[in-house]
């Protein structure tokens, strides 16, 4: 299902395409934007969060000469699963079969915002050739080898997030998230419209989609952006070692922002968004 869906993204007029397909259990549904002769790239939100995470980025990266593609995850927004599991690995199955149905020519620049960029990563490891280069906000490395206490904490969250009750969890969240008011506000609706059960299904597979691989280097050009006041877990210090392990990796980190950068600094992320992808 295709249809028009044009909107105001942030003060610019933006004509958006609204679609929807079936795969693997799932109806998902993404929105593309921009000449279908441009270089591609696929945004992927964070857990709890939708594709309108990325409002304040399909503007500039349309203008800067890019087709969009945006999501939602299965468990978010529109998108719905009937699995009842969920894995970065389903996700990057997931993300081909949208760039397929949306006829967008590899290779493709891939951006993702924490869980986001879980599976953006998950998708260039195993379609390195369909990869340009990697943008990632506020995530973790799947592949650096991480410590016991590191797991252990990984194991506990999946116990924690089911024991609080979810209006207090979204809340906590959201406030942890954001520096922005207005960004606190828009994750704190997604993660109740999402609901407790989709967003603790979404948690126990992103947890354990680390994979220690020691040897394991990205060989693309990566932007690795980290929001200053980020402390979500050991996002901070990951993206650190992992801007060191390769070799074509810029680390920036965002003054004045939190965990989700893209939506509290816009403006910086999308200066260096747009500056990385040009270069």
């Amino acid at each position: 299902m295709t249809g028009p869906d044009s909107r105001t993204v942030t003060g610019a007029r933006v004509e958006e395409t609204a679609h929807s397909i079936d795969v693997s259990g799932a109806r998902l549904h993404y929105w593309t934007a921009g000449a279908a002769d441009r270089p591609g790239i696929a945004l992927t939100h964070g857990a709890g969060a939708d594709h309108r995470m990325f409002d304040p980025q399909i503007p500039a990266l349309v203008g800067a000469g890019y087709r969009t593609l945006r999501w939602d995850v299965r468990y978010h927004g529109a998108s719905v699963s009937g699995t009842g599991r969920f894995r970065t690995v389903y996700a990057a199955r997931d993300l081909a079969a949208l760039l397929d149905a949306a006829g967008m020519p590899r290779p493709v620049v891939l951006l993702g915002q924490s869980m986001g960029g879980n599976i953006a990563q998950e998708y260039l490891r195993r379609r390195p050739d369909e990869v340009a280069a990697l943008v990632v906000i506020g995530s973790t490395s799947n592949t650096l080898p991480i410590t016991r206490a590191e797991r252990r904490g990984l194991a506990l969250s999946r116990a924690f997030m089911r024991l609080m009750p979810y209006r207090r969890l979204t809340r906590s969240m959201a406030s942890a998230s954001a520096e922005d008011p207005g960004a606190r506000t828009y994750l704190r609706e997604t993660f109740l419209a999402n609901g407790r059960r989709s967003f603790l299904t979404t948690w126990d597979g992103m947890t354990r989609a680390i994979d220690p691989s020691p040897d394991y280097r990205v060989e693309k050009p990566e932007l690795l952006l980290c929001g200053e006041h980020d402390g979500t877990g050991n996002i901070r210090s990951a993206m650190e070692r992992w801007s060191e392990r390769d070799p074509h990796s810029e680390f920036h980190v965002i003054p004045g922002a939190g965990h989700v950068a893209n939506l509290d600094r816009p403006d910086e992320v999308n200066r260096l968004t747009v500056a990385f992808l040009k270069a």
